[in-house]
Parts: structure tokens; sequence; C-alpha cells
């Protein structure tokens, strides 16, 4: 048996003439892009901070009922605003009132675990005090969860329609492809804070005139609004790419071979796009937390005692006098909210060059 293995065995093909070949193989194969762009993220050290400066405040965000912090909406009604103060100076009080608005279970839950863990001990005013004696650290964190869940709404919109819409409208093309695109189009038309407007009121017009709760609240219907508008830019870059594809040669041989357009979108073009997908996706996070701000600053966004990073914004602003400057107050949200803005477009400028975008645009 192993002579007959041995005969059959090429005489010219030698161990060492196998390992050449093994060897030349893995050099000229082609490396993944995915890990092209994880070794030139790894050299940038703006984006790795940025990404954990990103990670750091999702955590404290979500963590935000666990945290041994104040009540953000529990009012002291003889108190001034009252500055910052060094934390070795005022560690904290066992002052703690557990007043908050409607929780969802989970937020309750983590509530009654910081209950258990600190009892009454809360941190002291880091960041001052507002007119109404409610804590601006406190604010400005439990604010965070409303400003990057709506970013966080906008990117799975995005993601899920604005990616779908934009490949199945490049990929099929012809009459389908214009009736998707003409529909991105008159939605592009529409100023988008006339579609908040209208929407609030006209979900506020039976509740006002029947004198029951509406469906939807209006953080709800923000948040409905604000995602059903985010995904039309995703949509045209989208089929813009997938245009460019669909000539490609392994999408023709696919439809040559009998596939369906579903599985060419799926196993062809979908992973070609998603590099693009995730830096259009992370540029566009920083412009829907402005879109935001700029909303509850206008009172249109979510409701007190709730908050959000526009809505402290705006009042800080109305305490803003010639007489008593009361800086802190709008200065700590515009920070974070600086500093978050910055860490977005830091790694999305990161991403950008990480995947090449510009460069195969350019070709």
């Amino acid at each position: 048996m192993s002579e007959r293995s041995a005969s059959s065995t090429p005489s010219w093909f030698r161990d060492a003439d196998y390992e050449f070949a093994a060897v030349q193989i893995e050099r000229l194969r082609p490396e993944s892009p995915w890990r092209k762009a994880r070794e030139r993220l790894s050299q940038r050290a703006s984006v790795r901070w940025s990404l954990r400066f990103l990670v750091f405040l999702a955590l404290l965000s979500f963590l935000a009922p666990l945290l041994p912090l104040p009540s953000p909406a529990a009012i002291t009604v003889a108190a001034e605003p009252a500055p910052p103060v060094a934390p070795w100076s005022a560690l904290g009080d066992h002052k703690f009132v557990p007043e908050y608005w409607d929780l969802n279970p989970l937020d309750r839950a983590l509530v009654s675990v910081r209950t258990s863990l600190f009892g009454k001990w809360r941190t002291g005013p880091w960041l001052g005090t507002d007119a109404l004696g409610r804590d601006v650290l406190a604010r400005v964190v439990w604010g965070s969860r409303t400003s990057l869940l709506v970013a966080l709404c906008a990117a799975l919109t995005s993601l899920v329609v604005g990616v779908t819409w934009g490949a199945l409208a490049g990929l099929v093309g012809g009459r389908l492809d214009n009736v998707l695109m003409r529909i991105v189009d008159v939605l592009f038309a529409v100023p988008t804070i006339f579609i908040v407007i209208f929407t609030l009121s006209f979900l506020d017009a039976p509740k006002s005139a029947v004198g029951e709760a509406s469906l939807l609240s209006r953080e709800q219907v923000f948040f409905l609004v604000v995602g059903a508008v985010s995904w039309l830019s995703m949509a045209r870059v989208v089929r813009g790419q997938v245009l460019e594809l669909k000539r490609s040669a392994f999408v023709e041989a696919a439809r040559i071979a009998g596939a369906s357009t579903p599985w060419i979108l799926r196993v062809h073009v979908l992973p070609n796009v998603l590099g693009l997908v995730i830096v259009n996706l992370t540029l566009t996070l920083p412009s829907v937390i402005l879109y935001e701000a700029f909303l509850s600053f206008l009172g249109l966004g979510v409701e007190p005692p709730k908050v959000s990073w526009g809505l402290l914004a705006a009042e800080g602003a109305e305490a803003l006098n010639p007489l008593e400057s009361y800086v802190w107050l709008i200065a700590a949200p515009a920070l974070v909210m600086a500093l978050t803005l910055f860490a977005l477009q830091t790694l999305g400028d990161g991403l950008r060059d990480a995947f090449g975008v510009e460069e195969r645009s350019e070709r």
C-alpha cells in the first residue's frame, strides 16, 4: 500500500517544492479589507481614544440608574443655582430621594439595585446645581441617554431601511429604481422640522379633544420622526455604490447562473458595501445628535421632567442674564456634547481612511 502511494506521487514534485508553492500562495493571497482596516485603525491614537470615550459614555449612560448620583428630577424649591465644587471638598451626603419620571422595568430594577448598594448616599454637586436645586451632573448623565438613544435609533433605521432601500433600487434598476428614488427625493424636499410639528400636532389633537392620553408620547414621536428621515442619505449612498457593483463580473456571473436578486443582494452586494455603510453611519451620527439638541432647544423634543442635552442647553441659556452668570448650567452639557461629536467625527474620519472610501470613489 505504501509502495503504491509512493509510486503514484509525481517524482518531479518534491516536499521542498510543495512548501515553496504554499508559501508563495500565502504571500500572494489578497489581504482581507477588514484586517487591513483594523491595522490602520490600530496605528491612530486619536481613533483609539475616541472609541474608548464613546464606549465609556455609552456604559455611563446605560448604567445611570445604578450610579450613586442624585435624582435628576428631585427639586429643592428654596435652593439657588450653586457653582461646581471639587469632589474632595464635597464628596457627598445621605439625602438621596428616589424621584424619577416613569421609568421602564429595567431602569426601575437598576434603581432598586442602586438603593440596596448605596442606600441614601449620593455624590456632591460636582458640576453645580440649577435654580431648582437639581444636580447638573446627574442631569447630564441622564440626558445622554436620550441623545444617544436618538442616535442609535437613527443608526438602526439607516442600517435596515436605508441599506435595503438603496441596494434594492440600484440592483433591480428600471421602473422600481425610479419609483424608490422619487420617494426619497420627495422626503428630502420636505423639511424635517415641519414633519415633527405636523406629527406632534396631529397626535396631540385627539388628546386635547377627547381628554385622553395619546397612543404615543412626544418622545416616542420624536424618535419615530427622526428615524423615519435618517435613512435617506444612506439610501442614496448605497444606491450609487451598488450601481458600480452591478456592472462587476461576479454579479453578472451570478445572474447568468440563475441566482435570484435577494440572493445576489445578500451574498455579493451587501458585504461589499458594508465598509462604506459603516463609514457613512459614523459620520451621520453627529448630525443626528445635533438635530436632536436643536429640536429639544426649540421645545419640540423631549418634555420635562425628562432631560436631554438640548433641553439642558435651553435651560442653561434661560438662566443667563446680565446680573448673574450661571455659566456651568450651559457649559456642562455643551462640553459633553462637543466631546461626543468630536469623538464621533474622529472615529468616522479614521474609518473612512481605514476602508479607503475616498480612494474607491475616485476610481
